[in-house]
């Protein structure tokens, strides 16, 4: 923020420095001329060429100047290192004992540490001393144990931005006494402090107590003190604080108070360090819990399919512990468990249009719905042929006209049994997945073969497309057909043949209809199969013979489990054809290596 003395008129500015201290007329000059020119940070270097362009004050009175001015704690003279030499940087001008003025004498004692470790630690007791009292408002007093969380952003102590001026941390240490830090080099400063304990272990006499202390050897202890490991030097840190009066009772050894605040401060920021990791690690694991709590909610919910509104709900039953972090905690649960990863393509949580749906219930569910359109559409379709028969189709209902109309008709009528049916169906890949997952989960071995069997019940194997629903169903024109002309009068059937009709009739749906599988019984059913299968399993695994008994063979071997329906597909789904033998061969490789991968 721009001091209000900047703004005043050269009069004022007069007056002011008159109250402030006793300035020459050179440094008035060039205190005019900063207030004139001021900026933030005002380039030491540009300020300097301009002050020697014009007769007046130069940059010894600048100097002078700034020297009176951070005494009174109204601006400062900052320095940089660069290249190992230190030179002048920046003019600082600031309210009196402000809390920029403050944060830019912290740093100031930062750069004189890395110009040479052996300059003083910033202590609040140094500065005073030098500066006087510092206001309480100017500063942020920080314990400690709140290190961990001010590096990282957290707690009480979260930056301030905006209007307000950023305060420079009195962190507590050693003997009542408290390090100024800002917060950009707070994490630097543990760093520092490792040199400043190596500066002082270097006395071979404190090397060698402190070997004892440690119970170690002085070769070990000097190895480890060249590097960083975190975990020795907390143990190092520890051992200080604890043996402060053995340390302070050496012969020919001045140990000064900086070596104890360094020590200090390492330690507290290791532990204060290792203290947030563990409670970030509690957090997380806890957070790991509530999201997977809410998937298993997902899974357990009786309909299988959970509602939008419902979902959100549930996230939104976790505000008051997330509080403001209840945004984040959504966008985790969605792409940890609803979001696909790149190694698979079935996440644990599908969304289908405005539900939601755990994957172990995709196939399961897929299978009720299923068996209720199984159930109800070869009558649906038997009534409506029967109907179009009785009236000579009068309403011209194009639902027998060709295939193409007739797979549009069955998409309409299964719309009106399931929303659910229809989504899936319209998503082929997904059921696919949704079967090879369910496959691996309800049973402890399989071959590509055998899924490669599973997935013919709705994909032809040559050219991995979709089957025509009436193919899903065991819809065939003709049976439809058949059945609805046995429901006709007498009469009516012996008109149709005596017309000619019938005959016509049959021989177009029966062409139409060459290649699909006849209706299916109950025993046919992807339903059923799933239940025999399950059977099975349970057979073989208490011990009972597999081997079928009399007359079982051959309706088992009339199933879809056990046709290769793919092989025989339509000419319009062989026209379709898009991958050739050897694409076809490498993806259902890729479903065997699939199976192998761990769920």
């Amino acid at each position: 923020m721009q001091p209000d003395y900047v703004s005043y008129e050269p009069k004022q500015r007069e007056e002011f420095l008159s109250q402030i201290g006793n300035f020459s007329p050179n440094e008035r000059d060039v205190f005019h001329r900063l207030c004139k020119n001021w900026q933030p940070r005002i380039s030491y270097e540009k300020f300097s060429r301009l002050l020697g362009s014009s007769s007046g004050g130069g940059a010894g009175d600048l100097a002078s100047l700034m020297t009176k001015l951070q005494r009174g704690g109204w601006g400062i003279l900052r320095s940089k290192i660069a290249e190992g030499n230190r030179s002048r940087d920046a003019i600082i001008l600031t309210d009196q004992r402000s809390p920029r003025f403050y944060c830019e004498l912290a740093d100031e004692y930062f750069t004189d540490m890395l110009e040479s470790i052996v300059n003083p630690l910033p202590l609040i007791s140094i500065i005073e001393k030098a500066q006087g009292t510092i206001p309480p408002a100017s500063i942020l007093l920080v314990e400690a144990d709140q290190l961990a969380a001010v590096i990282s952003g957290k707690g009480p102590h979260t930056e301030k931005t905006g209007i307000l001026e950023e305060q420079p941390l009195a962190v507590q240490s050693f003997d009542n006494d408290r390090l100024l830090i800002t917060r950009k080099n707070l994490r630097s400063f543990g760093n520092m402090a490792i040199l400043k304990l190596r500066y002082y272990l270097t006395n071979t006499t404190l090397l060698g107590l402190m070997a004892k202390l440690q119970d170690t050897s002085l070769i070990l202890l000097k190895k480890s003190c060249s590097g960083k490991d975190g975990a020795f030097w907390l143990a190092l840190t520890k051992t200080i604080m604890a043996h402060k009066n053995d340390i302070d009772s050496l012969r020919n050894v001045g140990i000064e108070k900086t070596f104890y605040h360094a020590a200090w401060l390492l330690k507290n920021l290791i532990e204060s360090q290792i203290a947030e990791a563990e409670e970030r690690k509690r957090r997380q694991e806890e957070e790991n819990l509530d999201l997977e709590a809410i998937a298993h909610a997902v899974k357990e919910t009786p309909e299988k399919l959970l509602p939008q509104a419902s979902l959100t709900a549930m996230l939104e039953s976790q505000r008051e512990k997330y509080d403001s972090e209840i945004g984040r905690f959504k966008e985790k649960f969605f792409e940890r468990y609803v979001t696909p990863e790149p190694s698979r393509k079935l996440p644990a949580v599908l969304q289908l249009d405005d539900n939601f749906i755990h994957r172990d219930n995709l196939y399961p569910l897929f299978l009720e719905h299923f068996r209720i359109a199984e159930m109800e559409l070869p009558a649906y379709f038997v009534h409506l042929m029967e109907h179009s028969l009785r009236t000579g189709n009068r309403n011209q209902d194009p639902t027998f006209f060709t295939l193409e109309s007739f797979e549009q008709a069955l998409q309409e009528q299964i719309r009106s049994y399931s929303t659910f049916l229809p989504e899936l169906i319209g998503k082929p890949v997904l059921l696919a997945e949704g079967i090879i997952h369910h496959t691996k989960l309800t049973r402890q071995t399989i071959t590509p073969a055998e899924l490669r069997q599973q997935l013919s019940l709705y994909f032809d194997t040559e050219t991995l497309r979709p089957l025509p629903l009436r193919e899903w169903f065991g819809l065939r024109l003709v049976d439809i057909f058949d059945r609805a002309f046995a429901r006709l009068p007498v009469w009516h059937r012996l008109w149709l043949r005596m017309s000619g009709k019938y005959e016509s009739f049959r021989g177009r749906f029966l062409k139409q209809t060459e290649h699909t599988k006849p209706l299916r019984s109950f025993r046919d059913t992807p339903h059923h199969q799933e239940r025999s299968r399950h059977d099975r399993d349970q057979e073989h695994l208490s011990g009972k013979g597999s081997t079928p008994g009399r007359g079982e063979s051959s309706s088992r071997s009339t199933s879809p489990q056990g046709r290769t329906r793919g092989q025989k597909g339509s000419a319009a789904t062989k026209s379709q054809r898009a991958y050739n033998r050897k694409q076809v061969e490498s993806a259902w490789k890729e479903f065997g290596s699939t199976l192998k991968k761990n769920d």
